[in-house]
């Protein structure tokens, strides 16, 4: 493609195949930004791969984010000379933006998206589609950092992506692991009712969208992929990790204010009659922690305030910590639903609980004593409390 004549057209969005009476299952958008090197290779291999007997009817979308270069103009032309390829000129950058355009009042079932770099491997699109086609799943990613990855990237970037994919985990319990991959799909209708609820329109708009989903109680798939890193990233990844630390800010705000639940009419997933398994097992593992924090704090402290007070120090400290874990991930609650009463349920318990365990420690003397007794206190305390807050503190 060395020469044309096609005139970059003006207009904020044009679409330059014929429109089709057959709308396809996945519709994959491509962002770019200053792509004219590559673009024409990368959508020649993705267009190869799709047309080499994949099982499902699609459509490539090139979005262009502003491109100051002759990307448009590559972008038209191929649109024009490629089947199943069109494209849409943006005035304004930004990833989000670019697939926010592409995905609103999509004519297709699934909706997805990939770098253009193509830097993970095709043979992971159809595991990431086949779930949301067949309505086991709602959103789909594919993830560098799953049991089954192979990935090739600096040193920088691999610390930077674990840490901010750790730092995700520790606000907002997520369960899905790689928040950043250019590599996702998603449901039209569960996009249709998710996407004007994301506020980011640049890098953080990936993060945002499942933290809604699953927020909402939607489904996140999670595909372990081949990933090379392309060493001509735009990414300005100081700058980037900053907005997307501001971005976690504003979005655990508003879940903790109670905002970000959104009506998913058909797309609802129904919850669980039971989930006692789970739940046991999870308050297990809260209950092990609180209790080797508050040993290790009433040996602390034993000998300089004596046993008793000792006792109400390390439960005390552990107190609001453990209602804290028990409320968001035995229970489930991320936002402010019954907020008051669960602190104040969980605080009443831990005061009975307390109340016991002292006057257990008063009619006892000698170390191993102490601890032989305040170990069984605690773990009555703890039976009990399971079922307090199932039965009373956190039912439905």
């Amino acid at each position: 493609m060395t020469s044309t004549t096609v005139e970059p057209p003006t207009t904020d969005q044009v679409p330059t195949t014929p429109p089709t009476h057959v709308a396809p299952v996945i519709d994959i958008v491509v962002p770019v930004y200053n792509e004219e090197a590559s673009l024409e290779s990368s959508i020649a291999a993705l267009h190869s791969y799709l047309a080499d007997g994949f099982p499902f009817t699609w459509r490539v979308t090139i979005v262009d984010n502003a491109s100051t270069d002759r990307t448009w103009l590559i972008a038209n032309v191929i649109a024009g000379q490629v089947p199943g390829v069109r494209a849409i000129h943006l005035e304004e950058k930004g990833r989000g933006r670019a697939l926010r355009h592409a995905w609103t009042d999509n004519d297709s079932t699934v909706v997805a998206y990939m770098d253009v770099d193509l830097s993970t491997g095709l043979d992971a699109l159809l595991p990431l589609v086949a779930p949301l086609v067949s309505g086991h799943s709602d959103i789909a990613i594919g993830s560098r950092l799953a049991t089954g990855a192979q990935v090739a990237r600096g040193p920088q970037r691999e610390f930077i992506s674990r840490s901010y994919n750790a730092v995700l985990h520790l606000v907002f319990g997520n369960r899905f692991r790689d928040a950043q991959c250019g590599f996702k799909a998603i449901r039209s209708s569960v996009a249709q009712r998710l996407l004007p609820q994301v506020q980011d329109n640049a890098w953080f708009f990936d993060t945002e969208l499942l933290l809604l989903a699953e927020h909402n109680g939607l489904r996140v798939h999670e595909v372990p992929v081949t990933w090379i890193d392309d060493p001509d990233s735009r990414v300005q990844v100081a700058r980037t990790a900053f907005d997307d630390l501001r971005g976690v800010a504003r979005v655990a705000r508003r879940f903790w204010t109670g905002k970000g639940r959104i009506d998913l009419g058909d797309d609802a997933r129904p919850g669980l009659d039971d989930d006692f398994g789970r739940q046991i097992v999870t308050f297990a593992k809260v209950g092990v922690l609180s209790t080797v924090v508050s040993l290790l704090l009433f040996l602390l402290w034993r000998g300089a305030v004596g046993a008793v007070w000792a006792n109400l120090f390390a439960v005390s400290a552990t107190a609001l910590a453990n209602t804290w874990a028990n409320r968001r991930y035995t229970f489930g609650y991320r936002d402010d639903r019954g907020r008051s009463r669960h602190y104040l349920g969980g605080l009443v318990i831990s005061v009975a609980g307390l109340g016991l365990s002292s006057l257990a420690l008063a009619n006892v003397t000698g170390s191993l004593a102490q601890i032989l007794v305040l170990l069984l206190s605690w773990g009555l305390v703890t039976v009990a409390r399971f079922g307090l807050l199932r039965r009373w503190v956190f039912r439905p």
